[in-house]
């Protein structure tokens, strides 16, 4: 069974997407437009409530399954349930108000507690469903999980998961116009040989529906980041024909720079090569003390008509002043129009 994160996402983002509370057709809308699978926005519309009505509630008994006319549904045994329960423990107040407070279970405890009832003596009676929810389909619903796709890419390099390395990956859902979908997707690797706890790389994707903005995110990130995280920490050898590896000499020790391609965005025109711009990085890079461990090395640069607009250098996860100092004083890529340019690497010690 896939996991179904990204797809309580989806749902939380139907629920409280406007300035008012929509009705349960405007969710059902908001999913279904957007490419979520009948059965799957069924489940998110009648489980989420639920889920948050029992992290908002925590000292009321809430039944574990609810009442259809063809039978009883467990919902532990329901793991579109079990990723909004989950889901619903880090929910902030707006979340709960839209979501939570929409829940008929939230109104019978309202109505015991108005009668004069303690929080702590109530049971609730199953809720009772008008009909059947639609057979589950084969799949992910409509709403690919990027930790499963993340996990799947890793095994395919033959990289052993578990133990000493884990991943995830994260999806937060930003506001867009009305018709498309905006997805940030965080991929997150902890591994002892790292610098820090967690290296994670952000990447956003767009389109018209939850698919095709999640694979738009994982795309850029196979491109441009995974085969470096491969090759200079998680497996080396596995992937040698899709980076560049050079030595980097340091006053810390020298280091194996592990570099992915340049990612071009927001332009069809061609783009010269960030070379230039990577060896001045890497010059300033001299300043920073580094550990004998993995480092990783991120720049995402936006121009417009020859102007900077967004200026991130991350070393470690973290913003690099040094770097963003190199970044502002070069020249646009190009002279007019938009452009940017992602460069992703990981620095590994290198063997003596």
């Amino acid at each position: 069974m896939p996991g179904f994160d990204a797809a309580v996402e989806a749902g939380v983002a139907a629920f409280c997407a406007g300035t008012e509370s929509p009705s349960d057709d405007e969710v059902w809308a908001r999913l279904t437009g957007a490419g979520v699978e009948p059965w799957l926005a069924e489940r998110l519309l009648v489980f989420l409530p639920m889920a948050y009505a029992r992290r908002m509630l925590p000292d009321v008994a809430f039944p574990d399954a609810v009442a259809a006319p063809g039978g009883r549904v467990s919902l532990p045994a329901e793991p579109v349930f079990a990723a909004a329960l989950a889901r619903a423990a880090w929910a902030d107040r707006g979340e709960f108000e839209r979501i939570a407070l929409r829940s008929s279970e939230v109104g019978a405890v309202n109505n015991a507690l108005n009668a004069g009832s303690q929080m702590s003596d109530l049971a609730l009676a199953e809720t009772r469903l008008l009909a059947d929810l639609h057979p589950v389909r084969p799949g992910d619903g409509g709403v690919p999980s990027p930790r499963a796709v993340f996990e799947g890419l890793l095994r395919g390099h033959g990289v052993t998961l578990g133990g000493e390395t884990n991943v995830d990956a994260k999806l937060f859902v930003h506001p867009a116009r009305p018709g498309t979908v905006m997805v940030q997707i965080d991929f997150a690797v902890s591994h002892p040989a790292l610098a820090v706890p967690w290296l994670v790389e952000s990447l956003a994707g767009y389109g018209t529906t939850w698919r095709e903005a999640i694979s738009a995110a994982v795309h850029k990130f196979e491109r441009g980041s995974l085969h470096p995280l491969v090759e200079g920490l998680l497996r080396p050898g596995a992937a040698p024909g899709q980076v560049v590896r050079e030595r980097y000499a340091h006053p810390g020790g020298a280091f194996d720079l592990v570099l992915g391609p340049q990612i071009i965005l927001l332009t069809d025109r061609p783009v010269p090569p960030a070379g230039p711009l990577l060896d001045r990085l890497l010059e300033a890079l001299r300043a920073e003390p580094l550990t004998r461990r993995v480092h990783g090395l991120r720049l995402f640069a936006a121009h417009r008509d020859g102007r900077l607009h967004t200026n991130e250098v991350l070393l470690d996860g973290e913003a690099w002043p040094g770097g963003e100092a190199v970044v502002a004083a070069t020249p646009a890529p190009l002279p007019d129009g938009m452009v940017a340019i992602r460069l992703f690497a990981v620095l590994a010690p290198a063997p003596d």
